[in-house]
């Protein structure tokens, strides 16, 4: 039991000294027994003054956009109909005015995709196997890691909300139509016509923070997914039923992704600057930003 003790004393004293001083409670109860201590600061009032730091506070999830940087060029009436023609009437697959609404800048450009509800970011899997060895007898047996998980396993989904120009049977249909009879290739940049055949775009997703009341909210990630080509749609389903906002999901392949932070940025320094009011006895210095 001394040992525990003394192991457990050593603790005490690692973490004050990380924290600046010594702890605050006046004692520890550890397997019932006191280890005593030297009151300085609180262990709550660390905790809630950590929350309070740009690196320590909990976001909302919900605070994201998703942007396009484009859309395939060639994906237009006469594309459409190139494709999938349907004898006897022209209105089939007419989506040139509709593209143009639904991709415009309005609609894709100031708070990213308009129609976006959700999104599931890909997660990553990378597998294990054990290193077997013959009449191994009492010994264990270590471990190898195998292969990472492919992007065909982990893919990006984004929710689309419906509307009365659907931006999901108008825009992601045609598109993915478009890229099964295309496919998933590299193209000429430098050739019109392979420019014109190219399904593919990247897309963006941001992920923002509050900063300060009557301040913009700060980007805390950004994810970027290159090369990315809707896979499927899920169904419609109609009914005679209460009414309720349609969503429906889109999956999407791509070659390879990255991420940012935004740790680059003295966050606390530029929201007491546009704020011009000082907030420093508000958001405490304990992040890295600190000098």
């Amino acid at each position: 039991m001394s040992g525990i003790l003394n192991a457990a004393g050593n603790f005490v004293r690692g973490a004050s000294q990380f924290a600046g001083g010594t702890l605050a409670q006046p004692n520890v109860q550890l397997f019932g027994m006191n280890i005593p201590g030297i009151p300085l600061i609180s262990f709550r009032d660390y905790f809630l003054t950590t929350l309070q730091s740009w690196v320590g506070t909990i976001p909302l999830r919900t605070q994201f956009i998703a942007i396009f940087d484009t859309f395939p060029p060639g994906l237009n009436t006469s594309m459409m109909r190139s494709l999938e023609f349907v004898d006897g009437d022209k209105k089939n697959f007419d989506i040139d005015r509709a593209k143009k609404i639904l991709t415009s800048t309005p609609l894709q450009g100031v708070v990213g995709c308009i129609f976006l509800q959700g999104a599931d970011i890909p997660s990553e899997n990378l597998g294990i196997e054990t290193a077997t060895i013959d009449n191994n007898r009492g010994f264990i047996p270590g471990s190898v890691l195998t292969n990472r998980s492919s992007f065909t396993d982990q893919q990006l989904t984004l929710q689309f909300m419906e509307t009365n120009t659907s931006f999901t049977d108008l825009v992601i249909r045609p598109w993915l139509i478009m890229a099964s009879h295309y496919g998933y290739v590299a193209r000429d940049p430098n050739d019109k016509e392979e420019i014109r055949k190219n399904p593919k775009c990247n897309i963006t997703i941001i992920q923002y923070s509050k900063s300060y009341q009557n301040l913009s909210m700060i980007p805390r990630k950004v994810w970027s997914f290159y090369d990315c080509v809707p896979l499927n749609l899920a169904t419609r389903n109609l009914k005679y039923e209460n009414e309720g906002m349609d969503i429906y999901n889109v999956t999407f392949t791509y070659s390879r992704y990255g991420l940012k932070d935004t740790l680059y940025l003295p966050l606390p320094d530029i929201i007491d600057a546009i704020s011009n009011r000082g907030i420093k006895g508000i958001v405490p210095r304990i992040s890295p930003f600190q000098k």
